[in-house]
């Protein structure tokens, strides 16, 4: 796995169970730069942190995922994790 990958799978590991639903709620929302769409909401629903990972590296590749995932924690107040995130490499 790739490095950044791995830093997105340990920020969603490290979120409770109602994190994790409060998550893909706002990813949801999330904005995203031009020629991007967001990941439908029905297909988020029974994603754990390792399915969510793949998905959000599927539709967003390694890079554009981890600035969208440090993103959403820092919109959840999450600075810790997404300072983290965003110092991963």
């Amino acid at each position: 796995m790739g490095k950044k990958r791995d830093a997105i799978l340990d920020a969603l590991e490290n979120l409770t169970a109602d994190e994790l639903k409060k998550f893909k709620l706002k990813l949801g929302a999330a904005p995203l730069r031009e020629g991007f769409r967001h990941i439908p909401r029905g297909a988020l629903g029974p994603l754990d942190a390792v399915d969510l990972t793949d998905k959000l590296v599927a539709f967003y590749c390694e890079d554009y995922g981890a600035e969208v995932t440090e993103a959403v924690l820092r919109d959840m107040g999450m600075q810790e994790e997404a300072e983290r995130l965003g110092g991963a490499a």
